[in-house]
């Protein structure tokens, strides 16, 4: 009987060691303190002259906007020059690109959907479509808008020459502004 105790008495020191050193852990911490400061609206949209016609909303602050009556014509190229604009209203140069977001639409139907941010050089996202397969463009580079100033958005469409009326592509991108 003794022994039965020195035993359980060295098994409860044994369990008791091991919760102790499994729940000593040593660490030391780092601090760090932020500061944000709130930022000018300095690039964002603006309508083009061809607002009405391409369907532009520009809403969210100047910061999204919807070109809902755009059109692709079977076998013809359709240009909408300006439909809309991006500013950049302060003091210094922004550089920005144009990064493709999501695409949903049957590929049959068209040819291309091009959007040319006219910066020098131009930054492009030309969606097309061959076989049924749509091919989605990649992330342009960085371009620089200068400080006051305001570069189009021209649009370019086709659709394929058996297209019948009524097909619709949806396209998403984003412009990136680097700060």
């Amino acid at each position: 009987m003794a022994k039965r105790k020195y035993l359980d008495l060295i098994v409860l020191l044994m369990i008791s060691a091991f919760v102790i050193s499994a729940s000593a852990a040593v660490y030391y911490s780092l601090d760090m303190t932020s500061t944000i400061t709130t930022a000018a609206n300095d690039v964002y949209f603006v309508l083009g002259p061809d607002n009405a016609t391409a369907g532009v909303t520009i809403f969210n602050n100047n910061k999204s906007a919807t070109l809902a009556s755009l059109k692709a014509y079977p076998n013809m190229t359709m240009t909408y020059d300006a439909p809309i604009r991006i500013r950049n209203n302060g003091s210094v140069a922004h550089a920005v690109r144009l990064n493709p977001v999501s695409l949903s639409g049957n590929a049959l139907y068209f040819v291309f959907i091009n959007f040319t941010l006219q910066t020098s050089p131009l930054a492009s996202l030309n969606y097309t479509a061959s076989g049924g397969s749509w091919s989605p463009p990649s992330t342009t580079s960085f371009v620089t808008v200068a400080a006051g100033t305001e570069y189009a958005i021209v649009v370019q469409t086709k659709a394929d020459a058996t297209a019948s009326a009524g097909q619709t592509a949806n396209i998403e991108i984003a412009v990136d502004v680097e700060t």
